[in-house]
């Protein structure tokens, strides 16, 4: 079971991940330069955040890590309201 659970929790990540960039992508109305400078950001921090992971052996692939940080760090970029927006 523990190996299933390993094996099925990237796919359930970049689902989530997926799923989350597509809502921000069509519900918020957001300049085009200010949303994909805050993505790229996210991408960037989310590379490093897999690297630091990856060190630390979370991920038994180094691909799946470096693939899956900046999903993960857009995702959360996408979430983060900018100032002046409303909520």
């Amino acid at each position: 079971m523990k190996e299933f659970v390993f094996a099925a929790l990237p796919w359930v990540l970049m689902g989530l991940a997926l799923a989350v960039l597509a809502a921000s992508h069509i519900t918020k109305k957001q300049k085009n330069e200010k949303r994909g400078t805050c993505i790229a950001l996210g991408a960037g921090l989310g590379l490093l955040l897999g690297a630091v992971l990856n060190s630390c052996g979370l991920w038994a692939d180094q691909a799946l890590s470096y693939a899956m940080g900046p999903l993960l760090g857009m995702a959360t970029a996408s979430l983060i309201p900018e100032k002046g927006q409303e909520k």
